[in-house]
Order: C-alpha cells, then structure tokens, then sequence
C-alpha cells in the first residue's frame, strides 16, 4: 500500500519537527536563511575540513575521509572507546569523563521529551535517535516578540510552533551536546526530500540559523554546516536576556539511510575548555558503516 501523502500543513509541521529535533535552528524553527553562505568545495586529498564558530578561536575539525567505515572496519574497533551500532549502521564514541550516559531514543520519545504536542506517526514516529549531553540546560522563554538573529517570527514559522507546541510562550532547554538522527530513506522521500541536498535545503530553509560556512562536494555522500543562532527578547531564569547557540551539523547518507550529526555548544554556560575539546573528539568518533 502506497504511503499516504501528509497535507501541507502536517508537512510543515513535519518538518519543523525535524528542524527542531536537529536543533540546527536551536529548538526553535523560524525565519529563512539569514546573512550570507560561503560555500567551499572540500578537496578529498586534503580530507580535512575546518568548521570554525564566530566566537571561538579553535574550529572543530573533520576528517572527511573517514566518514565511512565497513562492517569489518567497524567489527575491529575497541568497544572500550566505541560504540558501535551496525543495526544502525553508525559509531559514536562512549560518554567522556562528565559527560551524562549515551542515551538510545525514538523520535517520537525525543518529541515527547521536547515538549512537542504534535506527534509523528509511524514510521517517522520509530527512527532512532543517539544522544549524549553535558551537564545541566540552560532554560530559556520565547514568545512572538523574540528576536532570532534580529528577525521577527514569520507567520508561517509561528503557525508551525503552535502546532507543534501550543499558544505561546515557549520554554526550552538547550544543552552542549551531542545527537545523532538517523532517518530510513523512504520516510524523508515521503517529506518531499529526494536526496542529500534536499534534505539539507528542507531543515535549513525552515531554520532561523544564520549559516556561517555550508561545505558540499557536487554529488557528495556527506554535506557539512556550521551555523549560530542568537536569541533576543527571550527570558532566562525569569530576566530579560539574550541567548546564542552555536551548532555543526554532518549530513552523510547510504543507500538505507540518511545520517545527521549534530553538535551543540552554548557558550553562555561557562562550560571549559574541556567541553570544547570533548565535542572534538565526539566528531572525530563518528563513523557510518557502509
């Protein structure tokens, strides 16, 4: 039986709800793309790139020719360091000294969790989620007067907050983290994504992150983003306050699956050094097994 079509709007709020889980657009979908894209071409000979945040001197790096592994590669690694998931297809290394366990979600359970009042339905509803987080959250209220990287909510991106969330005002927590989503092909074809591009298109085209650097290859199997969202007129233990969220996000993909990997750092926790080089050593784990 064919898969049944989801009605514009079930859509947009579909997507928002992926945008969101990414937390590319930080928790909260907003306006299109803002401020300028600079788009690199990655030379596989040098088979490193370097996604640098505006407000940290070191850029997390990635090797782009170890992205994928096979199944014997991934079989030979030291389970002690790495958890691997060949069900999955995936590898992430184990919870670094105070880092909280590796936790094993469904979306559906990550949606519930995030406060998300418009659930997905099979078979979007079961993919897989892995994420590990540091620390505590940092809470922060938005409303319709909050400012995302100086925008205003467009109607559109409000419709789909209601939707997902209820009437304003929206409470949120934003963690330095990692998270992984792994989506069966079929269900993001039934979004109206065909590829690896669309599917990128698809999450930032709804986000209100301003996109610092988008490196692609033509006919690339692996996109790689890094973005910043700034909040304003938001509340943070009840105070008026401004709020950035810095994020990288690596879209790999198989012939089963597509791959996001998603980085966070809030730099307002006063969060170490040590938080910093973690998440490098978190994004040099990750494999996909092919």
């Amino acid at each position: 039986m064919a898969a049944k079509t989801p009605s514009k709007g079930t859509r947009a709020a579909l997507i928002g709800l992926i945008a969101t889980l990414l937390t590319v657009c930080g928790g909260v979908s907003g306006a299109l793309i803002s401020a300028a894209v600079t788009v690199y071409r990655v030379e596989r000979e040098a088979q490193s790139v370097a996604l640098a945040a505006p407000a940290r001197e070191e850029p997390l790096r990635i090797d782009t020719g170890s992205i994928y592994i096979s199944p014997q590669q991934a079989a030979a690694l030291d389970l002690q360091t790495y958890s691997v998931h060949p069900n999955q297809g995936l590898v992430i290394r184990h919870p670094l000294p105070g880092w909280n366990e590796l936790e094993e979600l469904t979306f559906e359970e990550a949606a519930v969790e995030g406060g998300v009042q418009t659930l997905p339905e099979p078979p979007l509803s079961e993919q897989p989620v892995f994420r590990v987080r540091y620390g505590d959250p940092i809470e922060v209220q938005t409303d319709q007067q909050t400012l995302l990287n100086g925008e205003s909510f467009s109607q559109d991106a409000l419709h789909v907050l209601e939707e997902l969330y209820g009437p304003p005002p929206w409470t949120e927590e934003y963690y330095s983290q990692v998270v992984v989503n792994v989506f069966e092909r079929p269900v993001v074809e039934d979004l109206g994504a065909d590829d690896l591009a669309d599917l990128l298109l698809m999450v930032m085209n709804i986000s209100a992150s301003r996109v610092n650097d988008l490196i692609a290859e033509p006919e690339s199997d692996f996109m790689m983003v890094q973005s910043s969202t700034t909040y304003e007129r938001v509340k943070m233990a009840g105070h008026p306050a401004t709020f950035t969220v810095e994020s990288w996000l690596l879209l790999a993909e198989t012939e089963a699956a597509y791959y996001a990997l998603e980085i966070t750092f809030t730099p307002q926790s006063g969060q170490s050094i040590q938080v910093w080089e973690d998440l490098q050593l978190y994004m040099d784990s990750f494999r996909v097994i092919r």
